[in-house]
């Protein structure tokens, strides 16, 4: 999803100063990347934007030079949905979230399957917007 917030971002496998200048040179690569910064310590990359950028293009470039991003998935269950439209407008307000890479919702089961840049947002954050929305979500 396209985010234009600055933010830090979990990433691992960093273990020199070579390898935290490395990061922070291919992410400058990618358009509306202003600034990076490596925290060693933290495994994390604080970056600045200039626009809007696709973190998906992020996760894909750190992927190609081996310090992968750590995006694990969480699962919600989420009730009140009763229809496409329901499941739609719940999509669209988490894929709007900044961190959040892949949505995928069950009707059938009240469940959605959310994958997520670790460092940017956390399941309870994902809960939480759901509810906001007015259906009544927690991590599973």
């Amino acid at each position: 999803m396209t985010q234009s917030l600055n933010g830090i971002f979990q990433l691992q496998d960093m273990a020199c100063g070579n390898c935290a200048q490395h990061a922070e040179d291919v992410a400058l690569t990618i358009e509306g990347v202003s600034h990076a910064s490596v925290d060693l310590s933290t495994q994390t990359i604080s970056l600045s934007f200039e626009h809007p950028t696709e973190e998906s293009l992020l996760v894909e470039a750190f992927d190609k030079i081996g310090f992968s991003a750590v995006t694990p998935r969480t699962e919600l269950s989420i009730t009140g949905m009763h229809c496409s439209h329901c499941v739609s407008t719940i999509e669209k307000a988490l894929k709007a979230m900044p961190g959040v890479l892949t949505v995928e919702i069950s009707l059938a089961t009240e469940k959605a399957t959310i994958t997520f840049w670790q460092g940017r947002t956390d399941p309870e954050a994902l809960a939480a917007r759901v509810t906001e929305l007015g259906f009544p979500a927690q991590p599973v």
